[in-house]
């Protein structure tokens, strides 16, 4: 886990790592890097990452990773709406495959699974992007997200991770944002709308972003630049 919600193998990490040397190296030496807005992923031909177009997005909440029916139910009606959010900004489907919740034999597959897994409040969630393999297709919850001080809209959280699963990278990373605001590797990116402080896939840093973490109009605009309009 990197940069607080992003799940790297240890390819990914050791190219991370020599990325973000790289990065802090060209600024010590007075380079500018280009700022990112709201950002999108491409990929080695330079092409948009995306979902396909009409594609449904199927997703099964994992009700045996869960330590209570409480969390689950919980967790299935805060997927609902973080999902139905995004459905009413851009061109996505979502739809929960809640037969597959129980998993075993004869059960549905889900493009990806939400579940629990006690990761030591090394962070709230995680998620995955669209060219991730099936087997990295998870949206992660660590118990740290049903803390009642959390902090963050519980929903809104979720909201944040589903942007990693439809193809967007977090908005902080452009060099305009806050110093204090954590650093990624800026490859791979494509700038879609103007610098967002507000977005919901800006973390709550340096004085700017928002814990409830919305989808503001700049979010509309950039995710339907990738999907068009609902």
């Amino acid at each position: 886990m990197v940069e607080g919600d992003l799940l790297l193998d240890e390819k990914e990490l050791a190219r991370y790592a020599e990325e973000r040397a790289e990065l802090e190296a060209r600024q010590e030496r007075g380079f500018d890097v280009a700022p990112q807005e709201l950002v999108g992923i491409v990929d080695d031909d330079n092409r948009k990452v995306r979902w396909k177009k009409g594609l449904v997005l199927t997703y099964a909440v994992l009700r045996a990773s869960f330590d209570g029916e409480a969390r689950y139910q919980q967790v299935v009606k805060a997927m609902a709406q973080a999902t139905a959010d995004w459905e009413a900004t851009c061109g996505v489907n979502f739809r929960h495959e809640a037969a597959a919740d129980k998993g075993g034999e004869g059960c549905p597959t889900p493009l990806f699974t939400v579940e629990l897994v006690n990761a030591g409040g090394r962070f709230i969630a995680s998620a995955f992007f669209p060219n991730d393999p099936p087997e990295e297709r998870r949206v992660v919850i660590d118990p740290s997200y049903f803390k009642e001080d959390l902090g963050f809209d519980p929903v809104g959280v979720l909201r944040h991770e589903l942007g990693h699963v439809l193809g967007f990278r977090h908005e902080h990373i452009r060099s305009g944002a806050p110093p204090l605001c954590p650093n990624e590797p800026l490859d791979h990116t494509i700038d879609l709308t103007e610098y967002d402080p507000k977005s919901v896939m800006h973390y709550f840093c340096g004085g700017v972003g928002d814990p409830k973490l919305a989808i503001t109009e700049v979010d509309r605009r950039g995710s339907q630049l990738l999907y068009g309009p609902p």
